[in-house]
């Protein structure tokens, strides 16, 4: 039997009746049965699910089903688990922490339940960009009943999401309600009444303020408050930044329109790029300056990386993001973006490195960032660089926590260094063999523990392991260490560690052999000297022999290959001509000559494709735009041959060119990431290779080859931009020599000023505006700078029309600015003159001066002055220029 209790007030209201309904026993019985029997089920597969996630962890779908079982099953506090652990593991995807913070809030009714359900929602803005989950937030925090509490936690999501454009005036207006129902309950006497009424005016004038979408709504309750609490310049002020704001809502909202239609992550990811590229422009607008522009970057950044989480690039995105939040926001909000950054890439050392640095400058404790980098290592690094990384950041704080006249603190600082090491080998292996730990412990045993018997005993340790011992670096490090030691070390060993060096080491003996040569050249004797020399000769012929052997097998096999097959179907040819031109023997000969010509004609344009190529060079000095042909290494030989090959099998070679972009003027040390980082706002990136360091083009060069030739073409609309502040200069890839072209006109352009004389502070393209765009509206201004990006104090200066450009001429020609007074002309670079035959000419006559030693002096002298005569004598015309034949030698001989 089971009694239902039925509240039923009468008249009095003080009366209650109780129904009592009678249950059939059976039917009770019966429904407890399948009750039970369901309950079973679902605990099985609840066994069968902690199973599965026990094997492995990281199946985000078995965590999801497991929640959901048990949701069921009606296990609240196994169900709150569940997420806890899956958010331990992964993050959670915006409509799973959505559907948790709904049941928490219908949960929670003591204060300690809301203290609990605020941290969730921080915790969720962590992990995604959620209007849904924000909203939620709001609205909770209304709702709690505590104006000061739901204002603090208003505030928090304005934070997050005030800037932005297309959903940000829904939190504005949840504020702006707020303050209304506040000053709804005050008299106009409260002496709280006026600053609640600007309260509500500060609302309304972020709203308009900002390029958000139907700001405009705000404008008339915004006119009417400030009407009543300040004056029409006030009213003037707010107007003119709120057409500001529209006009900048205006230039944004055709990103915001393709975002609301794109599905494709990466897709996505090229427009949001896009997208922030033209905020970073607008922010540099001073018309635009109270558009909260860093705002609008930080909730990009933090929508990108939400909607694009499975993209190749969003680590980029997330570094940008923590860097611009670094900049230009508190010490509070970098922290809980580096909290972001953290939670969405998690295998990646460089945000838990830069959360550890935060940590140290806010003077957190040992043990605070200590539980930093734990929680990193638990992650897993994604790499090996990676987690040698995270270990040589942490390393790094630990030296800087380590008192070096502290016994205790030395030792746990090689106790530290020695788990790192060991730890890298175990979870590693062999790729552990060569690591930067050891090193960085060996240099700090030399030079701060002043124990170089320790420092000693960790290189050799360090050579035990893979191929170690044949590495160069290791013993130039161990030489350089040995050498700075203090007591110095004798002569002899010194010279027995050179000869030990020079006989293990295989990359590059050159480095050991210009130590040895250099320290005998200082100080040794006429016997150690020979000895020296010797060994380095007989060593380095024997690492040329072994480079060419293995060059020639990279990249000349091949080649070899090919001229031979060639030649065997020239000889198959030559005997075919010979079996069906028996008699006559003269003409076979005659044929034969022919035949062996062209094919080794043919032959040598063979070898010419093959080998590595001459391909066009930008030399692009700012401002300059020549052009001149560059040599490549025998490393482009094989991609020549592959092109070869492709275009054999009948893909075209030209498609593959066309779409291939060479970027020149690359620092010797180019960061590679970020380099790809910028050439992939052109387009999507097949292939980038970077030649480090290439002494013949002044740094570093890079080829990046796109999908379409237009990406290429939208680079070179980009050419010199600049990387760490020095210009990439961007042309067109070609396999082939094509003749140098001039980039710019090399005729007078009477809209287009050339100035020179200027300070280098005024080398810039803001003050060079501000000067000249009162004399007309201009088209461009372009800084001439040398190849490493810094100034020349040159400039060109391009007007719409000749009229200003004509009236800038007159009144900034000899203008001061600065401490110089600057030139300015109609830019006509000077006519470049043909090439003119140079031979037996003194090299002073070329511009260039004469030295003791010319070779001209050698020359006849009747070679070295034109003689009219000569062609005259001939029968030639004068202006004709030809070489100077046998016959002409004669002639000249007879007349003298």
């Amino acid at each position: 039997m089971a009694i239902v209790e039925d509240e039923v007030r009468n008249e009095s209201e003080e009366e209650n009746e109780i129904e009592v309904v009678e249950e059939d026993d059976g039917d009770r019985d019966s429904d407890d049965s399948e009750d039970e029997e369901y309950d079973d089920v679902l605990e099985r597969k609840i066994a069968e699910l902690e199973q599965r996630i026990a094997e492995y962890p990281y199946n985000y779908d078995d965590h999801i089903e497991l929640i959901q079982v048990l949701w069921e099953l009606s296990e609240l506090d196994r169900w709150r688990s569940a997420f806890d652990r899956l958010q331990q593991v992964a993050v959670l995807q915006p409509e799973h922490w959505l559907r948790r913070l709904q049941t928490e809030v219908t949960l929670a009714h003591s204060e300690e339940a809301r203290t609990h359900i605020a941290e969730l929602f921080q915790q969720a803005t962590l992990d995604c960009y959620s209007i849904p989950i924000l909203s939620e937030w709001c609205t909770w925090s209304i709702s709690s009943g505590d104006t000061d509490a739901a204002r603090t936690h208003i505030d928090e999501v304005l934070r997050r999401a005030g800037a932005d454009p297309l959903s940000g005036k829904i939190f504005w207006d949840a504020k702006l309600e707020l303050e209304k129902a506040q000053l709804e309950t005050m008299s106009e006497e409260n002496p709280e009444y006026k600053a609640q009424q600007e309260r509500v005016l500060f609302c309304l004038e972020e709203t308009v303020s900002r390029p958000l979408l139907r700001s405009d709504e705000a404008w008339q309750p915004l006119e009417e408050l400030a009407a009543s609490l300040h004056d029409q310049k006030y009213v003037d002020k707010v107007k003119k930044q709120h057409e500001a704001a529209l006009d900048y809502l205006q230039k944004i909202t055709s990103f915001e329109d393709k975002l609301l239609t794109i599905e494709n992550q990466e897709d996505k990811y090229k427009l949001y790029q896009e997208y922030i590229d033209t905020v970073k422009e607008l922010s540099q607008d001073e018309k635009y300056g109270e558009c909260d522009s860093d705002g609008i970057l930080k909730v990009l950044y933090d929508r990108a990386t939400t909607e694009c989480s499975s993209c190749s690039g969003v680590y980029s995105l997330l570094h940008s993001f923590a860097q611009h939040v670094h900049r230009c926001s508190s010490r509070t909000t970098y922290c809980r973006v580096l909290d972001a950054c953290t939670r969405r890439c998690p295998r990646r050392y460089t945000f838990w490195t830069m959360k550890m640095q935060q940590a140290e400058h806010e003077k957190k404790s040992f043990d605070e960032v200590k539980a930093i980098f734990e929680k990193a290592i638990s992650k897993g690094m994604e790499t090996y660089k990676d987690a040698e990384m995270l270990w040589l950041s942490y390393l790094e704080y630990v030296r800087r926590q380590t008192s070096f006249d502290n016994d205790d603190d030395v030792q746990k600082l090689r106790q530290t260094f020695r788990l790192a090491w060991d730890s890298l080998a175990e979870a590693w292996g062999e790729e552990a063999n060569d690591c930067e730990v050891p090193l960085y412990w060996a240099r700090l045993e030399y030079r701060r523990m002043n124990d170089p018997k320790q420092g000693k005993e960790i290189f050799e340790e360090i050579f035990k392991y893979g191929e170690n011992k044949t590495l160069c670096k290791y013993w130039e490090a161990f030489i350089h260490m040995e050498c700075d030691r203090k007591p110095p070390m004798s002569e002899n060993k010194r010279r027995d560690l050179y000869r030990r060096a020079l006989r293990f080491v295989a990359d590059y003996p050159p480095a050991v052999t210009r130590l040895w040569t250099d320290y005998e050249r200082d100080y040794g004797s006429l016997d150690t000297a020979r000895e020296c020399y010797d060994a380095c000769e007989v060593k380095l012929k024997e690492w040329k022999e072994t480079y060419q052997a293995m060059k020639d097998k990279m990249i000349g096999k091949k080649q070899k290959g090919k001229q031979t097959d060639k030649k065997g179907k020239f000889d198959k040819k030559k005997k075919k001509k010979d079996d069906e031109q028996p008699k006559n023997k003269n003409k076979r000969k005659s044929d034969e000559n022919v035949e062996g010509t062209e094919t080794k004609r043919k032959r040598d344009n063979d070898m010419e494709v093959e080998e590595s190529g001459e391909k066009e060079f930008v030399e692009e000095q700012s401002g300059s735009g020549r052009k001149r042909t560059h040599d490549e290494d025998n490393n482009e030989d094989a991609e020549t041959k592959r092109q070869k090959t492709e275009s054999s099998s009948g893909r075209s070679v030209g498609t593959r060119d066309a779409c291939t972009l060479f970027v020149s003027n690359l620092d010797f040390k180019v960061d590679e990431q970020k380099l790809r980082d910028i050439l992939s706002k052109f387009g999507d990136i097949v292939s980038l290779r970077v030649k480090s360091g290439n002494k013949a083009f002044g740094g570093s060069i890079c080829y990046c080859q796109y999908k379409t030739p237009a990406c290429v073409e939208e680079a070179l609309k980009h050419d010199r931009t600049p990387l760490e502040g020095r210009p990439m200069f961007f042309s067109r890839y070609s396999a082939k020599k094509v003749k140098a072209t001039f980039k710019y006109s090399t005729e007078a352009e009477k809209n287009k000023l050339f100035i020179k004389n200027l300070p280098y502070s005024h080398c810039a393209k803001e003050p060079l505006t501000d000067i000249f765009d009162k004399y007309g509206k201009l088209k461009d201004v372009r800084i001439v700078t040398f190849k490493d990006g810094n100034p020349k104090g040159l400039a060109y200066v391009e007007y719409e029309d000749d009229d200003a450009a004509s009236k800038a001429i007159a009144a900034t020609n000899g203008l001061l600015i600065g401490d110089r007074h600057i030139e300015v002309a109609v830019s006509q670079p000077p006519p470049k003159s043909g090439a003119t035959p140079t031979l037996g000419l003194p090299k002073r006559e070329q511009g260039q001066g004469m030295r003791r030693t010319q070779l001209s002096s050698f020359i006849p002298s009747v070679l070295q002055k034109p003689v009219a005569s000569t062609s005259t004598a001939n029968g030639h015309n004068d202006a004709e220029k030809r070489p100077l034949s046998n016959t002409d030698f004669r002639n000249l001989l007879l007349k003298k």
